[in-house]
This record gives structure tokens, C-alpha cells and sequence, in this order.
């Protein structure tokens, strides 16, 4: 799951500031130096470790609220775990203290343990000094309040499932030799083996090996005789659609369906492809996009659908639109009806390049609109005939950033030092309505939009610019000390990035693979794949359950809301002109710096509490903790 975290940019320099620099408004002190500092995103929580305690600290009060010691964590009761070589580690790969995305609970690595910590009681739900294994890999099942674990004992790796609710190991089933030093890393792990909990059914993809368990009793229903990479459970759950890249270093890949019931495959033979773009489960059929091309597929046989396939050679984004289609093949799009059929008489050029990135796709209203690496236009929706008659020519070495207007419906878009304005009912292409000097353009990632007009920044500076074109504000600034710095939440940008980004993200080729679920209608259902709910999405299923987690939902749903705010600030990282290490606040919207922050080293470790914004900031034997201003 994903982590659900406030805004925070880290940008290089900073300008001379009226804004006075101060000191923290109350300070948590400790016997030692403070190793680690997270924040629970449920519960609020600081949860914080120093020597050998693990201590919780209340947002709101600034007080501790539980301590952790030695005698509460226990003992390692088994040597032969302390004796495997690869026990030290997985302890030097891991964070002290992990905050557990969706839930209360923050995961803890201390004097050779693994913990699983209740942030709103400070319960050690789990501890793993009562085991002869250690824990490589968690997974929690927030639907359950439930842990899948990944083990290691005795030279083999085994599946756990522990049951939160009362901190037992439910059962405990071997499944393969360990892996070598190689393999065994937690890095490789989170990329290649997930889980997957389906009604009674646990399914397991680890290193390459995909296993189907009884979650009742942990029995192993079966084991497929092929490796595969991916898979995706389909709506009926009688079947499994699994994907194979054949090699590390080999650029094809193969697509089967697999039987729940033995994990054998139902199709003759495999679709085999350079890779795979798209996924869509009708029930009784599967629309398959690839490199090659894309068909509907019966489910039951592999046979295709449509007498041939949509043309697809380099296929590289396709775009549901009701029951429609839009693609794009090479550097060209074209849009087709569920039945393969083409709705427009041509394809329509959008870039110069094939290899250029697609950083907006999409209908606005009636029209499509497209902005890649070399062009921006618009397209009649039914007809596909282009609304301008000359294409916006981008600078391709340069970002391009959208962001939507909600109240006129149109599109705000930043390339080359220029700010246009996509409004559909324009009859050709706009011109610049502002210019602007950015110093770093080349490492701009967000553009957001305001009633008065546009905010640009990214890891050097922030603009702000009126509708009339005048720039309202424009901070840079200089970077203390060495770069690659230590962000809590690793959250150097999320919150942040702009449209463009995360684009651009989207079409490295079988990077976030999901699929989609309609109906025998075609009408779209809830995806339920492993990792596609939106944060929206499971704030409300996780405030459904928060009895069952122990977390007051009106809690949870306070601090949810409060997250979504991060666009209102930049917190910036810099030297000011004193020399002194500060972290400035800058209010995006009045363009003005709102507070400065002293700080004594080069890599801080601190926390910015969304809901309050309060900042708690470790320094040495302490906490700083500085109040909103």
C-alpha cells in the first residue's frame, strides 16, 4: 500500500528574508540521542526511538504517552537465528521505526526483533522473540486487520498469517528453500513478491513462484509450475491472469490464465509480446493490450474476439472512455468502439518521436486533448478531426507541466519559459499568455493552480504567476551541506508532483500494470486489484473498520483530510544568508515565506504533522517541537 504523506520539497538555495529565524516553541528531551523519528498517519502519533526504548509521543499535547523498554520487547530466544548470516542483514536494510501505511501500527526493528506496534495504545501486538524464525517480509491486510508474513528458518522460507486482534500466528507453512545472499534482499523483495488476500484464498507471489493457501489453516492448495512476475485475480474468481518476463534482462513477456482450483493453465499457449500496456476483465472476456496490438480474449479459451487486432505495433498508452478506446500506437492515436472498430477515418500524429513521453492523455468535455514531448492540441471527439489547425510545438528537452481549470474547463500548461491556456472553445492554438524567468526549469515537478493563477516549483525554487501573465512572487535558494539528504516518509515530493511527472511515470513500459473490472455491460466496477485504491478510497474503508483496528474513526478522518492541504505550503530546506541552516515555510498562495525554522546539521531528521502543522524536529538527546505559525 501506498503511504498516505504531506507535501515536502527540498530545495537548493535560499533568498535574503524579512521573516525572522527562530527557535522551537517546546522541546521533548531524552537520556540519549534519538536514532529514529516517524509519524503514524492514522493515529497522529510520534513514535520515536532513542538508547533502547521505543517511546510514543501525542501530537496535540507534546507529551509522552507510552515507553517501550527492554523488558517489554523480551528476548531472542532462539541462537540459531542470531548465528544466520543473513539475520544482520536484513537488520542494516531496514529503518529502525516504520510507520505501516492505512493503520495504526508502526513496525519497529530493535535489539535484533521484529515488533509490530499499536501507536494509539503503545501494545506490542507482535513480537518475535518468542520465535525461532525472523520475520523478512509484512504485508497487512487492512480488510482483515490481519499480517501476511514472509519468514526465514532453517534455511527455508515459509508464509505466516497473524492475527492482530490477538498478536497469534493463525498457522505457519514452509514453502521453498531460502533464497540465496543475493536474492535476499528487502529492496528486490517489495518489488517481486506480493499478497493477496481473495474471500478463503491466500495468494502469494514469492520471487517468481506464485502459491495459492488455504487462509483458514494455511494449507497449500497448490503451487504453479511456471515463474511469473505479475498476477491479477479476474471477477469470477475461478481464474488468475498472470504475466511472465522471460529473463531479467529480457524484453518479452507472456500472458496466461490460470485455474483457481490447481493453478494449472486453461489456454493451449501463451500470448507472447515485447509487453504488456493494459488489462480489462468483462467477466466472460478479457481485453488484452500488448505490444503487438490488442483483442478482446475468451476468458475460457484464449481465442480472439475480434476478427483482427486494433493496430498496436509499439503500443504505448490506451485509455478507457466509457466503452470506448483511446490509444496510442508509435506516436500516433486513434480511438475504437468495444467491438475493434475504428471511430475515426485516420490516425492523428501527436508527436515528432515515438520515444516521446505522453504527459496528458484524455477527454475535456467533447474533445481530446494531447500534450507530448513535441506537440499539444485538441480533437473533436466523434469526428477525430484536430480543433487547431497548427499543433503547439514544446521545446522536447524541456518539462511539460498541465494543470486542469475546474471552472472554465481548460487546461493550464507550462514548457519552455511559457504559460499557455488549452480552452476548448478556441479555434486555434493560444499563445503564451505569460513568459517567465525560471532559473532551474529543467527541474520543475509541480504546477497547481489557484483562483488568482498558477504556482510553478521544484527543487530549486517557487513562482507564482497571475492570470494577466505577471509573475506574483519568485523564491530561490541555496542548499546547505551535501545533497541526498534524509526525508521522514521518504516524502520529498509526494503531494507535489505534477501532472507531467507522473505521466511520464506511466509510460515506462509494464511499470504499475493493473487491471480493470466492468461488468458483462461493459459499465466499470471497483478494481480489485492489490495497490489500485486511491488514498480517497481507503480513507473510507479503513474509518468503515476502525473499531476493528482500534482507531476512533472521526480521528483518522480529521488527519486523512488535513493531508490533503499539502499544496498550500513548501517546506524548504536551505542556507540563509546568515550561513545558518534553516527550513523555510512558504505560502504558495500569498507568496510570501511564513516562517523559518533554525537547524544545527547538514541531513535533519524531523517530521511536519499535517493535521496541526506543527513541526517536530530531532536534535541530539531531543525533540524540538515547533509550533504552527
Amino acid at each position: 500500500m501506498k503511504k498516505i504523506t504531506f507535501s515536502i520539497i527540498l530545495l537548493l538555495s535560499v533568498t535574503v528574508s524579512s521573516i525572522a529565524q527562530r527557535k522551537y516553541d517546546e522541546i521533548v528531551t531524552t537520556e540519549n540521542a534519538v536514532q529514529d523519528l516517524v509519524q503514524n498517519e492514522i493515529t497522529g502519533v510520534i513514535v520515536f526511538k532513542e538508547g533502547g526504548t521505543v517511546k510514543g509521543l501525542d501530537p496535540e499535547t507534546k507529551k509522552v504517552i507510552w515507553t517501550l523498554t527492554k523488558d517489554d520487547f523480551g528476548t531472542l530466544s532462539s541462537k540459531d537465528v542470531l548465528k544466520d548470516p543473513d539475520f544482520g542483514n536484513l537488520f542494516k536494510e531496514k529503518r529502525d521505526l516504520s510507520s505501516v501505511p492505512g493503520s495504526p501500527y508502526v513496525e519497529a526493528y530493535i535489539n535484533s526483533k521484529y515488533l509490530i506496534i499499536n501507536t494509539d495504545s503503545g501494545k506490542i501486538v507482535y513480537n518475535s522473540s518468542k520465535e525461532s524464525f525472523w520475520v523478512f517480509q509484512s504485508d497487512f491486510i487492512p480488510e482483515t486487520n490481519e499480517y501476511l508474513l514472509t519468514l526465514k528458518k532453517d534455511g527455508e522460507m515459509a508464509i505466516a498469517l497473524l492475527d492482530m486482534a490477538t498478536g497469534e500466528i493463525k498457522w505457519n507453512t514452509t514453502v521453498d528453500k531460502a533464497k540465496s545472499l543475493i536474492s535476499f534482499s528487502t529492496k528486490a523483495s517489495s518489488l517481486t513478491n506480493k499478497a493477496k488476500i481473495n474471500g478463503n484464498t491466500v495468494y502469494y507471489l514469492l520471487y517468481g513462484k506464485l502459491y495459492s493457501f488455504d487462509k483458514e489453516n494455511g494449507k497449500l492448495n497448490w503451487k504453479a509450475d511456471e515463474d511469473y512476475t505479475r498476477f491479477y485475480e479476474t471477477q469470477n474468481d475461478k481464474n488468475i491472469v498472470v504475466v511472465n518476463s522471460a529473463g531479467l534482462l529480457s524484453t518479452k513477456e507472456y500472458i496466461n490464465v490460470l485455474s483457481t482450483e490447481d493453478g494449472k493453465s486453461i489456454w493451449k499457449e501463451s500470448i507472447k509480446t515485447k509487453y504488456v500496456v493494459y488489462l480489462e476483465d468483462w467477466g466472460t472476456k478479457l481485453l488484452i493490450a500488448h505490444d503487438s496490438g490488442f483483442n478482446f480474449f475468451d476468458l475460457k479459451t484464449g481465442e480472439k474476439i475480434w476478427k483482427k487486432d486494433a493496430r498496436g505495433s509499439g503500443l504505448k498508452r490506451v485509455i478507457p472512455i466509457d466503452q470506448d478506446f483511446l490509444y496510442v500506437a508509435e506516436n500516433e492515436m486513434m480511438l475504437i468502439n468495444k467491438d475493434g472498430e475504428k471511430l475515426w477515418k485516420k490516425f492523428i500524429e501527436i508527436s515528432d518521436d515515438k520515444e516521446d513521453p505522453i504527459y496528458y492523455l484524455g477527454k475535456v468535455g467533447e474533445k481530446v486533448m494531447y500534450l507530448t514531448g513535441t506537440y499539444g492540441n485538441m480533437v473533436d471527439y466523434k469526428t477525430g478531426v484536430k480543433l487547431w489547425k497548427r499543433n503547439i510545438k514544446f521545446e522536447k528537452s524541456r518539462p511539460v507541466l498541465p494543470t486542469y481549470d475546474e471552472a472554465t474547463n481548460s487546461y493550464l500548461v507550462y514548457n519552455d519559459e511559457k504559460l499557455y491556456k488549452f480552452d476548448p472553445s478556441i479555434n486555434d492554438k493560444p499563445e503564451p499568455f505569460a513568459k517567465v524567468n525560471i532559473k532551474r526549469e529543467k527541474e520543475l515537478n509541480s504546477i497547481e493552480q489557484f483562483p488568482w493563477g498558477v504556482v510553478l516549483s521544484g527543487p530549486l525554487e517557487v513562482m507564482g504567476v497571475n492570470m494577466d501573465g505577471t509573475v506574483k512572487y519568485h523564491f530561490t535558494y541555496n542548499q546547505p551541506g551535501e545533497t541526498g539528504r534524509r526525508l521522514i516518509k521518504s516524502a520529498a515530493i509526494v503531494g507535489s508532483i505534477g501532472l507531467g511527472v507522473g505521466a511520464v511515470a506511466s509510460d515506462i513500459k509494464g511499470a504499475d500494470l493493473t487491471m480493470t473490472y466492468r461488468d458483462a455491460d461493459g459499465n466499470m466496477r471497483t478494481s480489485v486489484a492489490k495497490g489500485d485504491q486511491t488514498n480517497k478510497d481507503q480513507a473510507k474503508a479503513y474509518a468503515g473498520g476502525a473499531v476493528a483496528l482500534g482507531v476512533v474513526a472521526a480521528k483518522f478522518n480529521t488527519r486523512f483530510n488535513a493531508m490533503k492541504q499539502n499544496r498550500d505550503f513548501s517546506y524548504i530546506f536551505a542556507k540563509a544568508d546568515t550561513g545558518e541552516k534553516v527550513l523555510v515555510k512558504v505560502s504558495k498562495a500569498e507568496g510570501k515565506e511564513v516562517d523559518k525554522i533554525i537547524f544545527t546539521n547538514n541531513k535533519p531528521l524531523y517530521e511536519i504533522d499535517p493535521a496541526t502543522q506543527n513541526i517536530f524536529y530531532v536534535s541530539d538527546k531531543s525533540i524540538q517541537i515547533f509550533n504552527k505559525k
